[in-house]
């Protein structure tokens, strides 16, 4: 049996389809870019359809971007370690119905490339609530950083 390509109105609605995907993803790469500026100011994205990383500029991340509503995470990470060259390979992920805040999107590595990073950064304190505005804190703090950052008397 041989595969037909569709008629007219369903050949030109699979194709509207795959280009609002196309543009969904790289219009997620922008916007995560944009994010990273923050702390890595010159991030771009390295566009639509190119090998190798989603976002240029990021020194220490290897960055996968997906904007899909399927979901293979060991495959999308093994992609971004295929690009990683030493690298922290992250896969960000924006899930359907997610609008364009990056900082609301899903990030994620393999747990043996981020505890060693985050064993170096957490204090060895115990981590607790914060009286004032129930944000996770740590003990040896003198403020909540929660409250610090709303200017508040925590």
């Amino acid at each position: 049996m041989r595969h037909r390509m569709p008629l007219g109105h369903a050949r030109n609605a699979i194709q509207l389809m795959a280009n609002h995907r196309k543009h969904r993803g790289y219009r997620t790469q922008k916007v995560i870019a944009e994010y990273l500026k923050t702390w890595f100011p010159y991030a771009d994205t390295a566009g639509a359809g190119r090998q190798g990383e989603d976002i240029l500029n990021v020194p220490t991340l290897s960055i996968e971007v997906k904007a899909r509503a399927d979901f293979q995470p060991l495959a999308w990470i093994k992609q971004a370690e295929s690009n990683a060259a030493g690298k922290l390979p992250m896969v960000i992920m924006r899930c359907n119905g997610q609008g364009e805040d990056a900082g609301e999107y899903l990030a994620f590595v393999k747990v043996k490339d981020i505890m060693p990073i985050l064993a170096d950064l957490l204090p060895t304190s115990e981590i607790t609530r914060c009286t004032s505005c129930g944000a996770w804190t740590f003990e040896e703090r003198k403020r909540c950083l929660s409250c610090q950052s709303m200017n508040t008397n925590a």
